[in-house]
């Protein structure tokens, strides 16, 4: 039997309606050169995820739903690697709606190579974008993607779970760190371990996807970096040398910061995005010290 040009891996819960807007946006990929496979892993979902996709048909793609337990999204891209059958996986998020070149864009940024590619994230550009999404990203405290160049390297602080594709081999030789049950720091975590490894992971400006998933205001994304400080504990608990870019930076980068926005505001130059950037700034670091985190059921 042959093997499917890559495997789409999407972990989900309780997203059902973006989840299939993902579905068909798969569903007329061009460029793949053969068929591919999709599994989605539902982790405890209650609004028919299941039902749902377990009743779809799509024509480009064989697809699979494994249901399980809630148990986060570490695990879940776990156990849908472990089932996918293509010698290259790409993680995707339920809320990250592919472009139609999506997969042929990693697979020719890989182009048979022993790399990892990580795909550019956009905002959806059928929703509105707020004044606090550009701030967030593509060159904020959510994706930052600055600097970097087509082809070239990603450093390991900006490896992201979503839209991030590797050989399976490398999935089985190190997966995702279990014990993080949010999204956030797995993927960090995981990116430390291959950079020690010298696995290289480029970027691809062509591999695009669109985040669907709004914010009104700073305050919704305030609890997930206070989040993230707590997971990022876990990372250096386990990981020690991660502590220069997970706690000595962002501790250091909080006065510096907040000196640069006073003189802005002293000279009548305040942004908002001064005030955003120190807000979530003080909430990793408060997570930082703070408990590790719990994730709701």
């Amino acid at each position: 039997m042959t093997r499917p040009a890559v495997s789409v891996v999407i972990p989900t819960r309780n997203r059902r309606d973006t989840l299939m807007a993902t579905l068909r946006a798969l569903a007329v990929q061009r460029g793949v050169g053969g068929r591919f496979e999709v599994v989605v892993v539902d982790d405890g979902s209650t609004d028919g995820t299941v039902e749902l996709i377990r009743g779809s048909v799509f024509e480009l793609f064989d697809q699979r739903v494994l249901p399980v337990g809630p148990g986060g999204p570490a695990r879940a891209r776990n156990l849908g690697i472990a089932a996918a059958s293509a010698e290259r996986v790409l993680v995707l998020g339920d809320d990250t709606i592919p472009t139609p070149r999506l997969l042929a864009g990693h697979l020719e940024a890989a182009s048979g190579r022993e790399v990892a590619v990580q795909g550019r994230i956009d905002w959806d550009p059928t929703r509105p974008v707020t004044e606090v999404m550009a701030f967030l990203a593509p060159a904020g405290p959510q994706f930052w993607f600055r600097d970097l160049a087509d082809g070239a390297e990603v450093p390991w602080p900006q490896v992201l779970g979503s839209n991030l594709s590797a050989p399976a081999s490398w999935f089985a030789d190190e997966p995702f760190d279990e014990r993080f049950t949010d999204a956030c720091l797995e993927d960090t975590e995981l990116a430390w371990r291959w950079h020690r490894r010298c696995r290289r992971v480029i970027w691809s400006e062509h591999a695009l996807c669109h985040h669907r998933h709004g914010y009104d205001s700073i305050e919704e994304f305030l609890e997930r970096q206070r989040r993230a400080g707590g997971w990022a504990r876990l990372a250096v608990s386990t990981h020690p040398a991660m502590a220069g870019k997970l706690v000595l930076e962002p501790a250091l980068a909080l006065p510096r910061k907040a000196l640069a926005a006073a003189g802005r505001a002293l000279v009548g130059r305040r942004r908002p995005s001064d005030r955003w950037d120190l807000r979530c700034r003080a909430a990793y670091l408060r997570g930082l010290v703070g408990p590790r985190p719990t994730t709701p059921g």
